[in-house]
């Protein structure tokens, strides 16, 4: 019993006086701000979960952009504790770079007339320039903590288009792939989380969904903002509505705005901020919101919502990062149902700070069975 005493009093000990996060990044048991990245000189608003970049706009990784935002995002950046997400649109860019292919939306040529035969034809090189943007971000980032990659914006395009020459893109060929993007993603940065793209002018959601792999991935997202916060629908002009995807994939969505053609800024869109419009889409299974373009008191918005907000039933998990800025103290104490008593743990990094993530704990937990006690 004494012996049981000394060790709680111990674990208590930490547990009161090592900090746990007050920042743990995107997570999908929450609901989530973010914003497009800046620069390394920008002051972003100290609430926000995530941070995005659009990513393999060049042949080669940009240390002094793409590597920057993954530098701001670890311990000691101006980020630490944010998430670091990628737009990867990386068959877009190239193909842009080889054959001068604009966005559909844009011009011609476009990717919706050759942009299916140029994923036949440099099948490799796309996979090439994965694996080399992969491998730099592990350089960077390291393999550890997780990193989020929002999957080929506008992928339906390939497939979609009766315009492709040769072609569109078959549902073997959409499905595999991506099949092997991601396994050239894993294979170099075995931390990357996956979100598939939304595109909610599909026509048949459920096919197209079908010929994924969705176990693949955590998340949803839409791409090219200009969504509805108001509206059932993703956007006004389709008729797919947030809830019908996310009960189809059953994954939670993120959400963006602030932009539209060509990436231009649409400002920031207010219909996210309010805490009613929130908790309807919340309601729809989403998570997250990205304001590529946010207001400049969007920092005070937030911090007056978050309390406001429905809780999110946890579908899936991201082990959270340590805290940017730890600032409480709490001991820690759960039921472990694999175990035969209480688990009382506490875990600390290198950086002194208390880790929150359950596999963490299952690694340095004090354990106490009932009769030791």
């Amino acid at each position: 019993m004494m012996k049981a005493i000394a060790i709680l009093s111990f674990v208590f000990f930490f547990a009161f006086t090592c900090p746990s996060p007050a920042h743990a990044g995107l997570n999908p048991c929450k609901f989530n701000f973010g914003m497009s990245w800046q620069g390394p000189t920008y002051a972003y608003p100290a609430q926000i979960d995530y941070v995005t970049l659009w990513t393999g706009a060049e042949e080669n990784f940009n240390t002094y952009w793409d590597g920057a935002m993954l530098n701001a995002c670890k311990p000691g950046g101006k980020l630490e504790g944010r998430t670091p997400v990628y737009y990867s649109y990386i068959i877009a860019f190239t193909a842009r770079r080889d054959l001068g292919l604009k966005d559909c939306d844009v011009g011609t040529p476009n990717l919706c007339q050759q942009g299916a035969d140029f994923i036949r034809q440099k099948r490799d090189r796309i996979l090439s320039q994965y694996a080399k943007y992969a491998s730099e971000t592990a350089k960077v980032w390291g393999t550890r903590d997780p990193i989020v990659w929002l999957m080929e914006p506008d992928y339906y395009q390939y497939f979609s288009d009766k315009s492709q020459a040769g072609g569109p893109l078959t549902y073997a060929e959409a499905g595999a792939l991506m099949d092997e993007i991601i396994a050239t993603v894993k294979k170099n940065l075995p931390n990357a989380v996956f979100s598939m793209d939304i595109s909610p002018w599909v026509s048949n959601p459920s096919t197209w969904f079908a010929a994924f792999k969705m176990d693949a991935f955590t998340y949803i997202n839409t791409s090219g903002g200009r969504t509805d916060a108001d509206d059932a629908r993703i956007r006004k002009e389709n008729t797919m509505t947030w809830k019908e995807v996310h009960e189809l994939t059953r994954k939670p969505i993120i959400a963006d705005d602030g932009y539209g053609v060509a990436g231009a800024s649409t400002g920031h869109d207010a219909t996210w901020d309010g805490p009613v419009n929130l908790n309807a889409r919340i309601g729809d299974g989403v998570v997250a919101i990205t304001q590529a373009s946010p207001k400049a008191d969007w920092n005070t918005v937030i911090a007056a919502t978050r309390s406001q907000l429905l809780p999110i039933q946890c579908q899936t998990g991201i082990e959270p990062r340590n805290s940017k800025s730890p600032t409480e103290s709490r001991p820690i104490q759960y039921w472990n149902p694999n175990e035969s008593g209480i688990m009382f743990g506490v875990g600390w990094s290198l950086t002194g700070r208390v880790s929150e993530s359950r596999s963490f704990y299952k690694k340095t937990a004090v354990f106490l069975k009932k009769s030791e006690m």
